[in-house]
């Protein structure tokens, strides 16, 4: 074997290994949220609501919880196909309702990278608190979360 087809083997191989240790640290990460965790189970249980309501062909969205720093309550991520919501910035049932229905809201509408790509021209051409994808999706959390509360009572 050449100098050549040896760099190439271990630069495959340890991109190989880094994929795994990546995969098995978002692993971790996904279980180590206890079962008593009120806002992953609230997360999940709004979820079905919103599919009950809204349902789609396509694969249901992860929801993913993170404990990072952001000026976000949430966000849908189209490539992963998941809803992220900031776990400091939803410490009421409330606020977490709403933003899960929001983010769902996203997944609804946003279902191709044409789609993904509108969103993004229409950022830069009205700014978020503008933007006519933030106002569907801000009107529809505030009024399915008040329809999911009463629907708990």
């Amino acid at each position: 074997m050449s100098t050549i087809d040896l760099i190439f083997m271990y630069y495959f191989l340890g991109l190989a290994v880094l994929w795994i240790i990546l995969k098995i640290r978002e692993r971790l990460q996904l279980t180590t949220l206890k079962t008593g965790d009120w806002q992953n189970q609230l997360a999940d249980d709004v979820l079905l609501f919103c599919l009950s309501y809204y349902p789609s062909l396509r694969k249901k969205p992860i929801i993913r919880f993170v404990s990072d720093e952001s000026n976000l309550a949430g966000q849908f991520c189209f490539t992963s196909n998941s809803i992220i919501l900031y776990r400091k910035n939803n410490l009421n049932k409330t606020d977490l309702i709403n933003t899960v229905i929001h983010e769902y809201f996203h997944y609804y509408i946003i279902t191709s990278k044409t789609k993904y790509n509108l969103y993004q021209e229409q950022l830069d051409l009205f700014t978020y608190a503008n933007h006519p994808q933030e106002v569907l999706c801000k009107v529809m959390g505030k009024t399915l979360a008040s329809i999911y509360l009463s629907s708990k009572k």
